[in-house]
């Protein structure tokens, strides 16, 4: 047969492939909808219909169940096809993928590891023995980076495999509320975590809603595998809440003496308030302190039982990163106290002066993290003061900018650093890799990937080309910096989120103006998005939007209203497959060139013997993940293994049974004879 023969059967096995995935998605919806496995549903006739709640819901996904089954079906031809022949080398092509693509993790892994060791107890300056060592381990990294991009230039089926391998990863994480780990931030998690082993306290400096925080407590919790403690800083941040502070020692003092001890005390202070009207909540909390101490005392002796110690004392000892939220709100004074401590390492002791004679041991995992919104000569940030440049010394710095997004080219060229329109590719689609939006959904989504990137970079000040200006009445432009309001991906994530729970119901553009430009107080702001979302964007031109609000004069916007906000109806739904969801986050046309074809019908030119049995263990699961893209379709008993899988989850029935034939299954299952069922 020749090429361009296959090239068709290959575009045929796509459509048979989005169909199938089409009539699961429906198979999911009637096992939710009735509780009963395709088997049982087979058999219903007119009058054993189950009561189902939703009975138009359960009618509908029965139509598309059977209509798109009879689609993929006839596509696919009969046992012999040459359909059904490329169906399995695709299989054999994406096993081999996944292995490979195992196997590099998890060496990189080992690396990882074993770099973290070397640096953890290099002692003073790294001998050259060490230095060579870790040289050899980046470059081993580099290699084995480089042995992934070769693997997924290898077939069609291994790029389209870990690509969509890498949009569930993003979904897995965002689905349990983590940090998804693209390529920018694994650099910076592994640039963190590489200066705290080399017991340098990190300072993680940013804009609002970038993430700072969120990678923060991202690399205690995955890399160094503990809890991290937090303090959130203020200007009221005092050194107790650092260091820690004294007790009472409650044995020792009975109830009644502490309720007449707190009584007064309070008493006191009101004392102090009446004398010192307008005193500011810094210098009220100083005087009862004042007062609290010295009236501790007279409490029996003075008793005290101990010393509770703070965060820092606690990381410490206890080998948990401590992380300084805020950190430039802090007073300087308060901050300048950590100075010995905060390049102490395992091993080393530091004496608790707070609790005269208690010396504690740093363990293994202590280190410290700040993040904080830098001023330095601007006054973006209220509350924030400019650090001081001694102290900002003792720390490595690192700049956590938003997710990398293109803000200039058309979604056909979308691509590998296109990280912010990854996320939001990931939030639509569903475990499998499908998603099922408005056709206009992802045009849509890329436009507000860009926008998004363009408000955050004018929010935090950089050059935009014609960003940063707003076009005024009388077709004046003046320059415009947004004051609170910036598209982060938290405020993107609460529009799509919106837009999902009400079932797409209407367009994106209500959701943006609803869930985010509306909900600015400052109407510059308010104007400003509206403006650059409807003019450069495409937002907001629908039918019913305002197409000239007023934007102001003379500078001055003293309040902005665009009138009734319509509520225009999505378009029609499409469907979208893994193959394409992953030529629209990465562009379509970058899947390498098939080179091998079926060499008969039935069977593949070339075949890898079978997995050792440690070997299909170690890979079933994930391939399992993959089988709704590689199917062979090619039996009944694939039909239910399929339902049973990725329809039900490989959730059991109600009575402890699992769906489907299962258990009638004798033989293997439709991967393609690679793992026994």
């Amino acid at each position: 047969m020749k090429k361009e023969q296959w090239v068709k059967i290959d575009g045929n096995v796509d459509e048979a492939e989005k169909a199938r995935r089409a009539a699961l998605l429906a198979s999911k919806e009637l096992h939710e909808e009735s509780g009963m496995p395709k088997e049982e549903r087979k058999n219903l006739t007119e009058e054993s219909v189950p009561t189902v709640r939703r009975k138009r819901v359960f009618e509908k996904a029965s139509i598309r169940e059977e209509e798109y089954e009879k689609e993929a079906e006839e596509i696919l031809g009969d046992e012999n096809s040459s359909e059904r022949a490329l169906v399995g080398l695709r299989k054999e092509n994406l096993a081999e993928a996944l292995k490979k693509a195992s196997d590099i993790d998890a060496e990189r892994a080992e690396l990882l590891t074993e770099k973290a060791e070397i640096m953890e107890t290099i002692s003073g300056e790294p001998s050259g023995s060490e230095q060579e060592a870790l040289l050899e381990i980046e470059s081993d990294m580099v290699t084995l980076e480089k042995e992934k991009q070769e693997l997924a230039a290898s077939t069609p089926e291994a790029y389209y495999g870990l690509r969509l391998r890498e949009l569930k990863a993003y979904k897995k994480s965002l689905e349990k509320k983590e940090m998804a780990e693209t390529p920018y931030v694994k650099e910076r998690m592994e640039d963190i975590a590489s200066h705290l082993r080399a017991h340098k306290p990190v300072f993680i400096y940013g804009h609002l809603g970038a993430g700072k925080s969120e990678i923060a407590m991202h690399v205690a919790r995955k890399i160094f595998g503990k809890e991290p403690l937090i303090i959130s800083g203020s200007k009221y941040t005092t050194l107790a809440e650092l260091f820690g502070h004294q007790v009472l020692a409650h044995d020792k003092i009975d109830e009644k003496a502490i309720e007449e001890f707190d009584r007064e005390t309070e008493e006191k202070l009101q004392e102090w308030k009446d004398a010192h009207e307008g005193a500011s909540e810094k210098e009220t909390a100083s005087a009862h302190r004042r007062i609290f101490e010295s009236r501790l005392a007279g409490l029996k002796g003075g008793t005290i039982s101990r010393f509770f110690k703070g965060p820092i004392y606690r990381g410490a000892e206890e080998g948990r990163v401590v992380i300084e939220d805020e950190v430039n709100a802090i007073p300087h004074e308060v901050l300048i106290a950590q100075n010995h401590i905060l390049t102490r390492k395992a091993g080393d002791k530091v004496n608790v002066q707070q609790d005269s004679g208690e010396e504690i041991e740093i363990k293994d995992g202590f280190g410290v993290i700040m993040t904080g919104n830098l001023n330095q000569g601007e006054e973006k940030y209220v509350m924030r003061q400019d650090m001081d440049p001694a102290f900002l010394s003792r720390l490595y710095k690192i700049e956590y900018d938003y997710l990398p997004q293109s803000t200039d080219k058309p979604l056909a060229e979308a691509g590998e650093r296109d990280e912010l329109f990854h996320l939001l590719i990931a939030k639509m689609m569903d475990r499998n890799g499908n998603i099922e939006a408005p056709e206009d959904a992802m045009q849509k989504l890329w436009k507000l990937a860009e926008a998004a990137r363009v408000t955050q970079d004018v929010f935090a000040g950089k050059e935009v080309s014609g960003a940063h200006y707003l076009k005024q009445d009388g077709g004046r432009s003046v320059r415009y910096f947004l004051k609170e309001a910036v598209l982060s991906p938290r405020a993107i994530n609460d529009i799509i989120v919106q837009w999902q729970k009400e079932g797409y119901q209407y367009e994106l553009d209500y959701y943006l103006w609803k869930e985010f430009v509306s909900q600015s107080t400052q109407a510059g702001d308010r104007a400003y998005l509206y403006q650059e979302l409807k003019d450069r964007y495409g937002f907001f031109t629908s039918q019913g939007w305002n197409a000239a609000p007023n934007y102001g004069s003379g500078g001055v916007i003293n309040s902005f209203d665009i009138g009734d906000v319509p509520k225009n109806p999505s378009r029609d739904k499409k469907f979208f497959g893994p193959r394409d969801v992953v030529d629209i986050a990465y562009g379509k046309g970058k899947s390498p060139e098939r080179t091998k074809w079926p060499k008969a019908e039935g069977r593949s030119e070339s075949k890898e013997k079978e997995p050792k049995p440690n070997e299909q263990r170690r890979f079933l699961e994930e391939l399992r993940q993959f089988e709704q893209d590689y199917t062979e379709f090619s039996n009944q008993f694939a039909m239910v293994e399929r339902e049973v899988e990725e329809t039900t989850a490989q959730q059991e029935e109600p009575g402890g049974k699992k769906g489907g034939n299962a258990k009638k299954n004798p033989q293997k299952t439709f991967l393609g004879g690679i793992f026994s069922s």
